[in-house]
């Protein structure tokens, strides 16, 4: 059975984090993405599978790190990944701008050993918009655009000009996404996006408690 990682359960495993690198005399930092950051910066989502992540600072130390944490906790070895570094940002675009969500362990007067950075929700946006999952897996689909509406309304990006211009912006040498038009496969998912949004106008707009700003770095 698949493990379901709980904000709850991420942060007791970062504070493992945190404190395995200190005792090694390092720092390591990460940035986290999917579901996990929605996770830990709003209450969008309440758990997830597994923990997205690029390794900025200490990428063979994380993974060792992450191995050793999985198994104090009885998480699987492949809890936290870099799966989705082919995304955040695919090669010759743009950088995501990185804001310092959290630092571990959550212990006053400790020695940080892990710094945890989380994408603005824009950057998030994009990325649920140019996720390309398989016709099959109907419940990704689904989360993809619900976490998509709720982002909507976190920035306030609610127009079909708003998403491509985001998109333009976060991925402006991807082939078939924007340039020279716009992919058949990414309108039809904005024109579903919005239809989804104007369903959901009236429920409560989600909170977003980390940072925001651009979705890019300058």
């Amino acid at each position: 059975m698949q493990t379901e990682l709980t904000k709850e359960i991420i942060e007791r495993a970062f504070d493992e984090m945190g404190t395995l690198a200190a005792a090694r005399g390092i720092t390591i930092e990460i940035a986290v993405y999917g579901g996990s950051c929605l996770i830990l910066a709003s209450n969008i989502r309440n758990a997830s599978g597994d923990v997205d992540a690029v390794f900025l600072v200490g990428g063979k130390a994380v993974l060792e790190i992450a191995d050793a944490v999985a198994a104090r906790l009885d998480l699987p070895r492949n809890w936290i990944n870099e799966g989705v570094k082919r995304t955040a940002p695919p090669p010759g675009d743009p950088e995501p701008n990185l804001i310092l969500a959290g630092e571990y362990p959550r212990i006053p007067n400790s020695i940080v050993g892990l710094r945890v950075h989380l994408p603005t929700p824009a950057y998030v946006l994009a990325m649920k918009i140019l996720a390309n999952r398989v016709i099959e897996d109907t419940g990704k689909i689904e989360s993809d655009l619900n976490d998509a509406v709720a982002l909507m309304k976190v920035t306030k990006l609610t127009t079909g000009q708003q998403l491509v211009d985001l998109l333009k912006e976060c991925y402006p040498n991807l082939p078939g996404i924007v340039v020279p038009t716009l992919n058949p496969r990414i309108k039809t998912k904005i024109e579903t996006l919005l239809d989804a949004y104007r369903e959901a106008e009236s429920a409560p707009d989600p909170t977003w408690h980390a940072g925001t700003g651009p979705a890019t770095r300058p």
